[in-house]
């Protein structure tokens, strides 16, 4: 920071004057974007992966949802969630997982092994 004048100093090396492009801000931006997008990747494919090592487990939906909740508490600071908001995800969770055991409503399926026979019509008046 050199004097121009005797009353003013000239502008620091990190200063951008208005109108100008500050094309470090931009790359950082870029990169910043980038590196969630990688994550989102990653936590993507561990999700699908923990899904499918779950698949038939009591929890298989209980696990992957502490997963969404514990990626947002890494990339959003704590102090955005009110705790009652991933508390209720995980109630949720549970409780679709204990449904789909305890509630289990699903009706036998009937295997034919040959096609049906069409009975004859009948003669209404008879």
């Amino acid at each position: 920071m050199t004097a121009e004048t005797e009353l003013a100093q000239a502008d620091p090396n990190w200063f951008v004057a208005p109108g100008d492009g500050d094309y470090f801000a931009l790359v950082a931006i870029a990169f910043l974007i980038g590196a969630l997008y990688g994550l989102v990747v990653l936590y993507a494919a561990f999700d699908r992966w923990a899904e499918h090592q779950a698949h038939g487990t009591p929890l298989a939906k209980t696990i992957p949802t502490m997963l969404a909740i514990a990626l947002l508490y890494e990339i959003f600071p704590l102090s955005h969630f009110h705790i009652l908001l991933p508390l209720s995800a995980l109630l949720i969770a549970l409780m679709a997982d204990w449904s789909r055991f305890h509630l289990n409503t699903k009706t036998a399926v009937v295997r034919v092994d040959e096609p049906i026979k069409a009975e004859p019509e009948q003669d209404p008046s008879v």
